[in-house]
């Protein structure tokens, strides 16, 4: 697994942020929504790549505008040779692992929003917004929120396929055979 788990004060998780397109003010030590976080950082040889998964604090009453009952991919920078849609794929196993995804009811499954005016110019005219996130199994849905247009779910994965925990907070993916 490339991804290892930390928290959202990790100043490198940060600085990636804060080169984000949504970011709306950079350097402010805050670039995570209020809720529970699932942040992951992963080092390649040539950069580096955050992901945070978004949940809200559903158990307090604390719930999302639109209403849907998902955990939301709310940040996700590749500065790395790594693919983009292998590092995805990865997060969506990771956070089948969390203590706030387990035993969960997931309506809405794990979704994230694409600004596809803010993104069009870091991709070919033939793209799809969302591309690596289609590549890792997303599909598009109808859904208007803020400032995403393009709106992309998955499903959880079966249970032969979720991931267990190792120590100290690293992740494996089970092998489908055993």
């Amino acid at each position: 697994m490339m991804w290892r788990e930390t928290d959202k004060a990790d100043p490198r998780c940060r600085r990636l942020a804060d080169r984000h397109y949504s970011r709306q003010r950079p350097g402010h030590p805050f670039w995570t929504r209020p809720g529970f976080n699932f942040v992951l950082y992963a080092e390649g040889v040539s950069g580096a790549a955050v992901f945070c998964w978004f949940r809200p604090r559903w158990e307090v009453g604390q719930q999302r505008f639109d209403r849907l009952q998902a955990i939301e991919c709310t940040i996700f920078r590749n500065e790395t040779e790594l693919r983009s849609s292998d590092l995805i794929v990865e997060a969506l196993a990771a956070v089948q692992t969390w203590d706030h995804a387990i035993d969960t009811e997931l309506r809405d499954g794990f979704i994230t929003g694409i600004n596809s005016r803010a993104t069009a110019g870091r991709r070919s005219k033939r793209a799809l917004p969302g591309l690596c996130f289609r590549e890792a199994g997303f599909v598009e849905f109808p859904h208007q929120a803020r400032a995403a247009d393009v709106w992309l779910r998955a499903e959880r994965l079966p249970d032969a396929c979720r991931p267990v925990r190792e120590p100290r907070g690293q992740l494996s993916l089970i092998e489908a055979a055993r």
